[in-house]
């Protein structure tokens, strides 16, 4: 039978590997301890850089070269002489310590200052009214900015794409995220006061943006011709008030308007429920803490007027 071959040669200063665990379990504490006395060349010099004891220096070096199974110094009367592989992985350990610190730097040049703007995330029509109370949001934040960013994509407040969302759709289930209804946008059907609502050019919605509006529409229709369809409500608005259309709009802005009638109450089968949605990513922030308050304030002062229940000017309970 053959003999075992013999175990390979060990090079100069290394040590013993633990059994089973030949790349080891070096944490990123013991490499920055280790390029520490690598650069300051001694336990005094390390233990003085990273405010620790001495004593705490040389016990985390030695357990290192243990579960490294590499002798990492040459330990001489007045100073440590690194090993050919301690020369090595010293270089090594100056790199990651390198990406360590551009990884913090990153880091906090992403973070949000305490007073940066809230950026606040929703639909246009959500955004119209927004608008129309932003300055009343900003005081009752405290004078606290807001960017409102109109959009019908999914920001992310995971990612820190935005700092409070306000959404027509089931919240996300994920951890980290916090919602809560706080209202009901509701559509109803308008036109002009001097134009005919069996005559006037109907304008419906693209069905991607709103089959329940568009059906709506459509059976209100009765076979009449469909002239054009927008999906945006601020432009269906437009066209009712400019063009002499009959569509849709959200009741909070057509029923302000003097020179518009409602052809009929809002059905509930095209409303939308409103959802206020924040994360722990930003919601630590004082200022998020503090427009999220008001937001809800705002919302529960406009409910009615947001569900199409009040036509007068001023907020109602």
């Amino acid at each position: 039978m053959a003999e075992p071959a013999p175990p390979p040669s060990r090079r100069d200063g290394d040590l013993a590997a633990p059994a089973g665990n030949a790349a080891g379990n070096a944490s990123w504490d013991d490499i920055r301890i280790f390029n520490a006395i690598a650069s300051g060349g001694s336990m005094a010099v390390a233990a003085a850089r990273l405010g620790l004891s001495e004593a705490t220096v040389t016990r985390r070096l030695k357990a290192l070269e243990k579960d490294l199974g590499l002798q990492l110094f040459i330990r001489e009367a007045n100073r440590l002489v690194p090993t050919a592989i301690g020369i090595e992985l010293a270089a090594e350990a100056g790199e990651v310590e390198a990406a360590t610190r551009r990884f913090l730097s990153r880091a906090d040049a992403a973070r949000p200052l305490a007073n940066a703007p809230v950026r606040v995330t929703a639909t246009t029509s959500i955004s119209l009214f927004l608008t129309m109370h932003a300055t009343t949001v900003s005081r009752d934040a405290g004078g606290v900015e807001i960017v409102i960013i109109s959009t019908r994509d999914r920001l992310s407040l995971a990612r820190g794409e935005a700092d409070i969302a306000l959404r027509m759709s089931n919240p996300p289930a994920e951890p980290g995220y916090y919602a809560q209804k706080i209202g009901r946008l509701m559509q109803a059907l308008y036109c002009r006061h001097d134009v005919d609502p069996a005559t006037a050019p109907i304008i419906s919605v693209n069905r991607e943006t709103s089959s329940r509006i568009d059906d709506h529409i459509l059976r209100f229709a009765a076979g009449r011709p469909i002239a054009a369809r927008v999906g945006d409500s601020a432009a269906r608005y437009e066209s009712i008030r400019s063009a002499g259309a009959l569509s849709m709009a959200p009741c909070f802005m057509a029923d302000l308007d003097p020179s518009l009638r409602r052809i009929a109450p809002p059905p509930d089968a095209t409303g939308d429920d409103i959802y206020l949605l924040s994360h722990d990513v930003s919601r630590q922030r004082a200022g998020v803490g503090a427009v999220l308050a008001a937001l809800r304030k705002l919302f529960r002062e406009h409910r009615a007027r947001l569900e199409g229940r009040s036509a007068e000017t001023g907020p109602s309970s």
